[in-house]
């Protein structure tokens, strides 16, 4: 399917905004709530992932999540371990969740990076697809971004295994273990994949968007 403007929607990827970490840096309080240019941050990465998939679901609390978006109109996959073991943690519950659709595959995002690329999605699934790929991961200025990752949903029992067995909570092993692309993200004045995890990183986004 292809949206009003051009770029394509992937009917076939669902889409996850990861909202559950535990925003120890933000001490202005949790950071889905954080407001930037009017809107809370999870709703600017709502506005920018949403258009892009066929189905978007949000990772974390309901209730500081209704806070942030009022009514959600995604549903809310919260954690399935009682303590937060890192963002893989928000992938498994994910998976294992009964609420996804039959899309392939899903899309991961994190709720603190608001300027996402209006065709993110579109460029990791031709990448992923083309080699047949359990994940492809965006790459900018040669660092890997792990939490902007496209992931076919068949490694599921790999995640599992990682967190429940392996107790790593990250995604980098994963990444080296699994069949792995890279898509190397031209380089722009802003950092598309810039991550807001504190005060003074809200206030140079703030800048950015209100010149």
């Amino acid at each position: 399917m292809q949206r009003a403007d051009g770029i394509p929607q992937m009917t076939d990827v669902d889409g996850l905004i990861l909202a559950a970490g535990r925003s120890r840096r933000m001490v202005t309080g949790n950071k889905v709530q954080a407001l930037l240019a009017g809107k809370t941050l999870l709703q600017q990465v709502i506005d920018k992932l949403a258009p892009q998939v066929g189905n978007l679901f949000i990772n974390g609390d309901p209730a500081l999540c209704a806070e942030a978006i009022g009514n959600p109109s995604y549903p809310v996959i919260e954690d399935k371990l009682k303590n937060f073991q890192g963002p893989l943690t928000g992938l498994y519950s994910a998976l294992v969740s009964d609420q996804l659709s039959d899309a392939r595959y899903l899309m991961l995002t994190p709720c603190d990076g608001p300027f996402i690329p209006e065709n993110l999605v579109a460029e990791l699934y031709q990448l992923i697809v083309s080699e047949s790929a359990d994940i492809a991961c965006i790459r900018y200025q040669g660092a890997a971004q792990p939490t902007f990752t496209l992931w076919d949903k068949s490694v599921r029992d790999a995640v599992e295994t990682a967190l429940l067995v392996d107790k790593n909570g990250g995604f980098k092993p994963l990444l080296q273990t699994l069949n792995t692309v890279y898509l190397d993200w031209p380089e722009q004045s802003v950092n598309p994949f810039f991550n807001i995890n504190s005060r003074e990183d809200l206030a140079l986004a703030e800048a950015i968007v209100c010149p």
